[in-house]
């Protein structure tokens, strides 16, 4: 079913096409299909549907793993905070001074002696 869309100044002297003749331009196919749909469109039209519904679904699939990927990212940069912390604390803790204040709590002292070497003769050890 096609419309005249003569632009010509008609009894109502308007120049422009209406709303309705505009939809009719962009989405009427009669002059294709000749009043029937065919099966050949009928089949492409079904295949380009079956196209654009899985392009949605990847593309859907794809944000989700974008939105996980961040997510993920955040929580290893908050381990690795974590980690970094401790292993400061760590490092802190095993130094000398630090833990020479520590055993003071129970009263002992560092030792003023320097430790002495112990030499094994082999030719004793061998008997």
């Amino acid at each position: 079913m096609a419309k005249n869309l003569n632009n010509s100044t008609g009894a109502k002297g308007n120049s422009r096409p209406s709303s309705g003749d505009i939809w009719d331009l962009m989405f009427n196919i009669d002059h294709l299909t000749n009043g029937q749909l065919p099966k050949r469109l009928l089949a492409k039209l079904a295949f380009l549907t079956g196209l654009i519904t899985i392009y949605i679904y990847y593309s859907t699939l794809a944000d989700g793993n974008i939105h996980q990927i961040a997510k993920v990212t955040a929580e290893v940069e908050e381990v690795r905070a974590d980690y970094t912390t401790q292993k400061a604390e760590y490092m802190k803790s095993s130094k000398q001074s630090f833990l020479a204040e520590e055993v003071k709590k129970y009263g002992m002292n560092t030792s003023l002696i320097p430790p002495t070497k112990l030499v094994i003769n082999k030719e004793i050890k061998e008997q």
